[in-house]
């Protein structure tokens, strides 16, 4: 099977205007206090990285490591970005980390001034970008969901309110979900983060209950645009050949994903039977892809 480079071109010049949107990444890493904790947080900032480079640009990923990071420069850094960000574009920020709740305030802890929920919120408000994701893998984390929570942002939360104080288990499993084939439910080879939220809080379950122990976290989203929002590519590197058939079939793959992405973001400005179809269409050209790429791997004896 061939995939013409003139199809792939084309392809790519229909693409609706959403698809040029950027995607940008701020990823915090709060104190570990120990060093069991401040080894999983750097593990887990690691995973997002490395997934977040298979969606955008390392330009558009700022990550501030626990060491380095303080309040006025991560507020500094919202406040330029704000104007180097388009109402189209997308930001999903991650904070991977321990939280605080006195009853009153949620906290993030970072070295020096902590992050303050209405910090949080603020940062995130200020930015033009009407798609947003909000990732906190914090304990007592749950705070935040009425501060937070917008129509234009989807949350995504270690805990269900700020008195589940302890440390979570939730970053991990949610880290791990982004390269683990598993969570694409829908097998797309893409990771939206409903998927890797479903994978988490299941592994969060299941790790109480194997157990025997009361949970002491209850993982939260809030928002209905999850599934449209990727926070992963899986198999997005693939061994380096010359072969001109299987870049050809790679690159119609990453065309087909990148069409799909787009159209999810779309969907609200699309009649339903529109949506469907156009999805359902592109579902199975990618399906059909990913099994040519398959077989011409096959062929070159290359291991997936």
């Amino acid at each position: 099977m061939k995939f013409p480079r003139q199809s792939i071109v084309a392809l790519l010049l229909i693409l609706p205007a959403a698809a040029l949107a950027e995607m940008h990444v701020v990823v915090i890493e709060g104190l570990g206090g120990e060093p069991r904790y401040t080894e999983q947080f750097g593990e887990q900032v690691a995973a997002i990285k490395s997934a977040a480079l298979g969606l955008t640009g390392n330009e558009r990923i700022r990550v501030f490591r626990a060491d380095e990071v303080s309040r006025d420069e991560v507020l500094q850094f919202f406040d330029k970005l704000k104007t180097g960000i388009s109402g189209s574009d997308q930001i999903a920020l991650y904070l991977i980390g321990h939280g605080s709740y006195d009853d009153h305030e949620y906290k993030f802890n970072i070295r020096g001034p902590d992050l303050t929920g209405e910090d949080i919120a603020g940062m995130l408000n200020s930015l033009p970008s009407s798609s947003q994701l909000l990732v906190n893998t914090s304990s007592a984390s749950g705070a935040l969901a009425d501060l937070a929570g917008n129509d234009n942002r989807t949350l995504i939360l270690a805990t269900r309110s700020g008195v589940e104080r302890h440390a979570t288990r939730f970053g991990h499993y949610f880290a791990a979900a982004l390269s683990d084939p598993t969570a694409d439910i829908d097998k797309n080879r893409i990771v939206s983060a409903a998927e890797a939220f479903s994978f988490a809080e299941r592994q969060v379950d299941d790790y109480f209950e194997r157990h025997g122990l009361l949970a002491t976290e209850h993982p939260r989203m809030e928002g209905d645009r999850a599934d449209r929002f990727s926070v992963a590519r899986l198999g997005s590197v693939r061994p380096s050949t010359d072969d001109s058939v299987l870049g050809d079939l790679i690159a119609e793959r990453d065309a087909l994903n990148a069409k799909i992405e787009a159209l999810r973001l779309e969907q609200d400005r699309m009649t339903p039977q529109d949506y469907r179809s156009q999805l359902l269409q592109n579902m199975i050209g990618l399906a059909e892809t990913e099994e040519a790429i398959e077989e011409r791997e096959r062929e070159l004896d290359l291991e997936n």
